[in-house]
């Protein structure tokens, strides 16, 4: 069932002080609501429930909902039962797939343009009080035949440049990446505004070929946290002189030889992946000259895109503290809906 349409303007609402916020963050294959108390995160709930559930389920969009709204249940009983202030829907929620959808503004945008094209809705199959969604970035087409391929569009890493941006205060131009389903790359100008994003499938893929091809018989069912630091390399090297698709079948190669270990060709996988991946995001123009970088997403993936991006680029390279990274979503987020109902006050 597609999700619902918005409908008129929306709802207003007069502006109050935003002490007991739930920011939402959806993503394709999870969503999380973290519950912030004067600015600090004091609960999170996880639901492995994301908009590829909407789009590949006749009733994901129903599901997405129940999802939605049980970890907003989840993370106020955590506090007694208290009623939010606000409640901010980021990432694919407000996507076409996702509870709503809602055009993205266009870059360059930080808080206030995000403000702007945030709307206040309803939604009493998800929760009690209003939900308002924050609308993502687009990144314009260049010119010529090819500046097609220039645009790109992102929903939730916004948020979570912005709450990352507040917490390094970087003095001029940078740059962040987000790993994961969908890799982001997200430069941001001196005056703190999005000014354009780069994305790859690289996560989906990784899973998508251990999952759904010949490999799955040759890689274990979940790849490895801690991938042997041997065949990281080896897959890394490898990717770069005989190409992501050889790397692939070398999967298939190395069990039929038993050159390296079930683990081991899973950690050589994910080495071919993300040193093909930071070989173009390294080339990328928002990495020009020696912008500062900052890498967040899982631990594990801002280790492994951290050490493949300093051998590359030119500027420096920091991956962000586990807290920093794990609260930006929700602080960039907040940040959204403070100057949002301030506008609408």
């Amino acid at each position: 069932m597609a999700p619902p349409a918005l409908k008129g303007k929306g709802k207003t609402m007069g502006y109050r002080p935003l002490s007991w916020v739930v920011a939402l963050d959806g993503g394709t294959t999870n969503t999380r609501a973290r519950l912030l108390h004067e600015g600090r995160v004091v609960a999170t709930a996880r639901r492995a429930v994301g908009v590829r559930d909407a789009v590949l389920s006749a009733p994901g969009a129903r599901t997405l909902a129940g999802a939605v709204g049980d970890a907003i249940a989840e993370v106020l009983r955590t506090a007694g039962g208290v009623r939010p202030d606000a409640v901010v829907a980021a990432g694919m929620l407000s996507s076409e797939a996702g509870l709503a959808a809602v055009p993205h503004v266009v870059a360059p945008a930080g808080v206030d343009e995000l403000a702007a094209g945030a709307v206040l809705l309803d939604l009493p199959e998800v929760a009690a009080f209003p939900l308002l969604f924050v609308p993502g970035v687009r990144t314009p087409p260049g010119d010529g035949a090819d500046g097609w391929a220039e645009a790109d569009v992102m929903r939730g890493e916004e948020c979570e440049t912005l709450g990352a941006l507040e917490r390094v205060s970087p003095r001029g131009p940078a740059a962040f990446l987000w790993p994961g389903s969908h890799t982001k790359l997200v430069g941001v100008d001196g005056r703190g505004r999005v000014v354009g994003s780069y994305t790859t499938l690289a996560g989906e893929l990784t899973a998508a070929v251990a999952r759904h091809t010949l490999l799955a018989a040759s890689l274990p069912e979940a790849l490895p946290d801690e991938p042997d630091p041997a065949a990281l390399d080896a897959g890394a090297r490898l990717a770069e002189n005989e190409g992501l698709g050889r790397c692939a079948f070398l999967v298939r190669v190395a069990a039929l030889t038993g050159a390296l270990t079930q683990a081991q060709r899973a950690a050589f996988w994910v080495g071919a992946v993300v040193a093909d991946d930071a070989a173009y995001l390294s080339r990328h123009p928002i990495l020009r000259g020696a912008v500062p970088l900052w890498v967040g997403g899982s631990p594990t993936l801002r280790r492994l895109y951290t050490a493949a991006l300093a051998d590359r680029h030119a500027g420096p390279v920091y991956a962000l503290a586990d807290d920093d990274a794990e609260r930006a979503s929700a602080l960039g987020a907040l940040a959204v809906a403070c100057r949002a109902f301030a506008r609408r006050g």
